[in-house]
């Protein structure tokens, strides 16, 4: 695996500095970022439910292996330098489920996440 492609939502203030934040990291594996449900991610990857990645990140491997929501954040953790270790830990047995929880909140809620945290546009 050389590269993820990493779907995510430009109207979302906290998905668009979550994204600026990842772009910065150092990587193992290179990463493309398209915005979900865009004419882009469409041609790119016409086997998606694009209404799908709306709801979650979504991360599609140069192999086709496609990782949504709490998945998709441990493939990015687990793609940059500083954080492989992180996601290891994360997706173990006995942290997956709280991990899961808390992607899916975060998830779930991030608009109002945007709000509080002052990163609408």
């Amino acid at each position: 695996m050389l590269t993820l492609n990493v779907l995510y939502d430009p109207d979302c203030g906290l998905c668009r500095r979550s994204h600026e934040w990842l772009a910065e990291q150092p990587k193992l594996i290179e990463m493309t970022f398209v915005p979900c449900a865009s004419e882009e991610a469409r041609k790119r990857f016409p086997q998606l439910n694009h209404d799908l990645t709306k709801k979650d990140l979504t991360v599609v491997s140069d192999d086709g292996a496609v990782y949504f929501g709490p998945k998709a954040w441990l493939m990015v953790l687990w793609a940059l330098t500083r954080y492989r270790e992180w996601s290891y830990r994360l997706a173990s047995p006995e942290l997956l489920p709280t991990t899961k929880r808390v992607v899916s909140a975060i998830s779930q809620n991030r608009y109002q996440i945007t709000r509080l945290a002052g990163l609408n546009r």
